[in-house]
């Protein structure tokens, strides 16, 4: 019924119907062999896999719907990338929940780029703290190491600044739709981005930033990293949420130093070291690391 559908287009409906990051879609899929038959059986309501609140909330969706979604995309530049596609990383499909979709807009290929570090910390950083991001990325980044961070204000900005000013690369993995203009004003730096690496979301175009979705989307930007640097972090830092995907996915993680121990600012580095994370006291820590490890 579907062998001659758009696989893409199927993605974007399953993503439609179960809703973006959903592991119920690949509890679903485990039981087929491939996205048209699972498709094929839950339009014609033959799949008894789901729940009945989801089958009643699949059949209402249609196919026009995703249809919608990939004429938006083509219109503003952004590229649907799905788990078939070649150029989707086999970092991100190695996790448990893979995105089914993720909006792209800038150079795809940077993520797969061989050696990618994740630079992380508090949206609000001690100037300190802001100079160490930088230095760290643009040493990195001068030496073709992908920079990624999440786009969010504080040391995130750091990282995809100073990547991009030392002619590296840099991926920003959003926590809302590429379209929404989050945080405000930055608009303009989102496309910055796209010019010198990838602005990517899981998140419909359009979407509102969710604090849930943040947490959600903290998996992809410790997936595509062989590593993860914290440089600040309070015990309450959301730094902490990548820093457990990245325990979970078997990445290493590297911590500054407190500036100082006694501040709560960075009592989340404090409590990271006494569990085992590793010092960088250099930027050559990490590339000695990345040119030792095997990716």
């Amino acid at each position: 019924m579907l062998e001659n559908t758009d696989r893409k287009l199927l993605w974007l409906w399953l993503d439609v119907a179960f809703g973006p990051a959903d592991k119920r879609l690949w509890d679903v899929m485990s039981y087929y062999d491939s996205v048209e038959e699972m498709c094929d059986d839950l339009l014609s309501l033959r799949c008894g896999y789901v729940t009945q609140q989801e089958a009643e909330k699949i059949a209402c969706c249609t196919f026009f719907q995703a249809k919608q979604v990939a004429e938006y995309c083509e219109k503003k530049g952004i590229y649907i990338l799905t788990p078939d596609d070649p150029l989707y990383p086999e970092r991100l499909k190695q996790i448990e929940c893979p995105p089914a979709v993720l909006f792209c807009r800038g150079d795809v290929s940077c993520l797969s780029i061989e050696k990618s570090v994740a630079i992380i910390g508090t949206r609000e950083p001690s100037d300190y703290s802001v100079a160490v991001a930088e230095e760290f990325s643009s040493f990195l980044a001068e030496r073709g190491v992908n920079i990624i961070s999440g786009f969010a204000m504080g040391i995130d900005t750091a990282a995809h600044r100073s990547a991009m000013h030392a002619g590296g690369s840099t991926v920003a993995v959003m926590g809302c739709g590429l379209e929404y203009d989050y945080p405000r004003g930055r608009t303009g730096f989102k496309r910055e981005i796209a010019t010198h690496g990838v602005a990517i979301s899981e998140f419909f175009p359009q979407a509102r930033p969710v604090p849930e979705n943040f947490r959600i989307r903290n998996r992809i930007v410790s997936a595509l990293s062989h590593c993860v640097l914290v440089v600040e972090a309070g015990i309450r830092s959301g730094t902490l949420n990548t820093v457990n995907h990245a325990l979970s996915q078997n990445k290493d993680v590297f911590v500054i130093p407190p500036h100082d121990i006694f501040s709560e600012k960075y009592a989340g580095q404090c409590a990271l070291l006494r569990d085992g994370a590793v010092e960088a006291y250099s930027p050559k820590d990490i590339l000695y690391f990345l040119n030792k490890a095997k990716m």
